[in-house]
């Protein structure tokens, strides 16, 4: 059933800070949660530097406009201990939520020639993988560590095996925004030391408009055949696909290339946002993508019921726009929206095959 333009408009202002302070319906959250173990893939840790957490904010990162919407729409404020605030944040809105557990990612940053940390010219953010292991260390039971590791820095290598020591299930990649092109052939030892630690090695994939980048062609997913290559099970976040407004579209070599590598998947991550709205349902159309995908948000960032206000049931749009809890929307609104019940659950069966 479609809902009337009347009930869009009427929804329309609370498709972003005012959809996460809603009280909680009950038509699409009373649904049943999927069998198996519910792992939300993709989430961010996030911070300033206060409370000694080694995290890095760039002044050009505090001035985009997603990092005063970020604070406004979770409740946060610059307080002397915001890093810890975000923490408690997450904690409270996973426990309160249907999903079991969170794959959390640190987020490292730029390096110069000689492989060294380059914070000068990191304009986006720093999120240290100690920083990290010491959340994960708090909440075991809650979030499953993601090492971000730039294959630019000179200790690359060592860097893995401390993090797969350390815990971690897999290695985050960010190419536009550590200033890296996935696919020199430089970084194979890299890719290799992960196949054979078993980590899985995500990769950003698509275009990028919350950080500073060096360009959108880095994210194109043909960059990864090296990693594929090499033996890595590689996720391809966002499936290489773009915002409505972008000219790029690397979605097309994602569903290229899964034809060929049985080992590269996608997440869902921001693909039920306000900008992807026309992504996800084509997804949703072509074969064989849905057999390769698994679940993940991209939280703190967070879904967006409204804009697909003429796909869902009137009932199903009321309780997603007033949903509070970001982990709760988001798998609901996907799953509202067709995204098949093995696609929650893979994300569990392939962490559990790549520890062996």
């Amino acid at each position: 059933m479609r809902a009337s333009r009347r009930t869009f408009l009427r929804f329309l202002g609370g498709a972003a800070i005012g959809a996460a302070t809603g009280p909680v319906a009950s038509a699409a959250s009373g649904r049943r949660k999927p069998a198996g173990v519910l792992v939300d893939m993709h989430t961010h840790l996030f911070g300033i530097g206060d409370g000694g957490t080694g995290c890095v904010l760039s002044c050009k990162q505090r001035a985009h406009w997603n990092f005063q919407f970020l604070l406004k729409l979770i409740g946060l404020a610059e307080n002397g201990h915001m890093d810890e605030d975000y923490v408690q944040w997450m904690v409270r809105q996973l426990r309160a939520s249907s999903v079991d557990r969170a794959v959390l990612q640190a987020w490292d940053c730029r390096y110069d020639d000689a492989g060294r940390q380059d914070l000068a010219h990191t304009t986006s953010l720093y999120v240290p993988n100690e920083y990290l292991f010491r959340i994960v260390r708090r909440y075991p039971d809650l979030f499953i560590p993601c090492a971000s590791i730039n294959p630019a820095r000179r200790d690359a290598l060592d860097e893995i095996d401390r993090c797969a020591a350390a815990g971690a299930r897999l290695v985050k990649v960010h190419p536009p925004t550590m200033a890296l092109d996935p696919a020199d052939p430089r970084f194979l030892p890299f890719y290799r030391r992960c196949a054979d630690r078993g980590l899985i090695v995500m990769v950003h994939t698509g275009t990028e408009h919350s950080a500073d980048i060096i360009g959108q062609e880095v994210a194109d997913p043909a960059r990864l055949r090296p990693a594929l290559e090499a033996g890595c099970l590689v996720i391809a976040a966002h499936a290489g696909t773009r915002a409505f407004f972008d000219r790029e579209d690397f979605y097309p070599h994602f569903r290229e290339m899964i034809r060929r590598y049985p080992r590269l998947y996608c997440d869902t991550a921001v693909l039920a946002s306000m900008f992807r709205f026309r992504v996800l349902p084509q997804m949703l159309r072509d074969d064989g993508v849905m057999e390769r995908a698994v679940h993940g948000s991209d939280i703190p960032f967070p879904a967006n019921a409204t804009v697909f206000w003429h796909r869902l049931r009137p009932a199903d749009l009321i309780s997603l726009v007033t949903e509070a809890n970001l982990f709760e929307r988001d798998w609901k609104l996907k799953r509202a929206l067709g995204v098949p019940d093995p696609v929650f659950a893979r994300g569990a069966a392939l962490l559990e095959a790549a520890s062996g």
